[in-house]
């Protein structure tokens, strides 16, 4: 109930507004301005009661009243859609577009109104006829191109979602290069599953003149080098998207690996981790570093690197079963105990969030290149320690 009283704040400032402007007015009748306040503090009444559908009726009634309420009933139906009652909002929005007496300004309104009903209810084809038409009516043209492009999304019809990002600009002053960049990967990735590496590469290329550092743009350029069997290219790519994007390292980095597994040339790899790890300091790095010395018996040396680690300001939790097992090997009376400590850490660690939307905080073990939660792109970074100062993931030397 106190969530509905807040929601009808707005109507009944909107209420009290249109009543104080038509006792003001010296073209309306008295018995007119009390019939207007009496119905609406029926509906309002109603509403309070949960009887909406009663509400409804009233509020439908009233705009034969008088077109002056056209407004009020606006908010009306935009309460009604944020409750989820999107039955009850297309009614009244579509009452308001089939009235004669609405002037085109508040006609587009109304139809703005029912287009992003229809959203809501999962209408698509209605919703996207609607903000069409505002478009050729020649208003809120930028609103309807961003409910266009939110539609087409929806649907992931990316090359139409191209178009309309390409028309607002022409409305707006938002850059649209990034989001265009992603459209035409989320292309390039539906053909290289269809096996059409052309047409993959083609939209990756596009990607990237709109966006020169389109992480997911430079990885899929490396996906395709590998399906071509060019391990040394894909190794170009990848090492490119690594060097221009720390936060994206723990992406490239399984991929990275397998290219030089294929060229044999574990020293290759090593060497580019290193160079990372000096330039672009990341939790990855610095793990896939230990795990790799570690692989080639390198004890000494993964030494150094974990007692580098160990005196940073923060030091993740991800490099303590490496550098535990790097003990246990060193002191056998202590490796069952260190065993059971490393088992622990591994259980821990599986539960940890890995990713998280730097936008509005989403987190999941999934990586998105659309976050699920508020629909923006490449805003969902893996989690790491070094770069985001997370402290789920660190300990804090005392």
């Amino acid at each position: 109930m106190m969530e509905l009283l807040w929601l009808l704040l707005p109507v009944a400032a909107a209420s009290g507004w249109l009543a104080a402007r038509r006792t003001a007015r010296h073209d309306v009748e008295p018995e007119r301005a009390v019939t207007f306040s009496s119905h609406y503090i029926k509906g309002l009444n109603y509403l309070l009661t949960e009887q909406s559908d009663r509400a409804l009726e009233v509020f439908i009634d009233m705009v034969d009243v008088d077109p002056d309420t056209v407004e009020t009933h606006l908010i009306l139906g935009s309460l009604f859609r944020r409750r989820g009652e999107v039955d009850r909002a297309i009614r009244i929005h579509q009452n308001l577009v089939e009235r004669e007496n609405l002037d085109p300004a508040q006609r587009a309104n109304a139809l703005m109104e029912l287009g992003r009903d229809y959203m809501k209810a999962g209408l698509l084809d209605q919703a996207e006829s609607l903000f069409k038409e505002l478009i050729q009516l020649g208003f809120l043209q930028a609103d309807a191109y961003r409910r266009l492009r939110a539609l087409y999304e929806r649907e992931r019809d990316w090359a139409n979602a191209i178009w309309a990002s390409e028309q607002l600009c022409e409305f707006s002053t938002e850059p649209q290069n990034r989001r265009i960049a992603q459209y035409h990967c989320e292309l390039g990735e539906m053909a290289r599953s269809k096996g059409d590496a052309p047409d993959a590469g083609r939209h990756a290329r596009k990607a990237l003149s709109f966006d020169q550092d389109c992480a997911r743009a430079g990885i899929l350029m490396g996906d395709l080098a590998l399906d071509d069997a060019n391990p040394r290219l894909a190794v170009e790519h990848y090492s490119r998207v690594m060097r221009r994007d720390a936060g994206f390292i723990s992406l490239v980095l399984p991929r990275i690996q397998d290219a030089f597994t294929r060229l044999e040339d574990a020293r290759g790899l090593e060497s580019l981790l290193t160079e990372l790890r000096e330039q672009h300091p990341s939790e990855a790095t610095s793990l896939a570093l230990a795990l790799a010395l570690e692989a080639r018996g390198r004890l000494d040396d993964l030494d150094t690197l974990l007692r580098e680690e160990m005196v940073r300001d923060k030091v993740s939790l991800k490099l303590l079963p490496v550098y535990l097992r790097l003990k246990a090997q060193r002191n056998a009376a202590t490796a069952d105990a260190l065993s059971a400590a490393i088992g622990m850490l591994d259980r821990y660690l599986e539960g940890h969030v890995c990713n998280i939307c730097t936008q509005c905080g989403f987190q999941s073990r999934t990586h998105f290149w659309h976050c699920p939660s508020c629909q923006g792109w490449a805003t969902i970074r893996p989690v790491d320690s070094l770069i985001d100062q997370r402290p789920e993931t660190c300990l804090t030397p005392p």
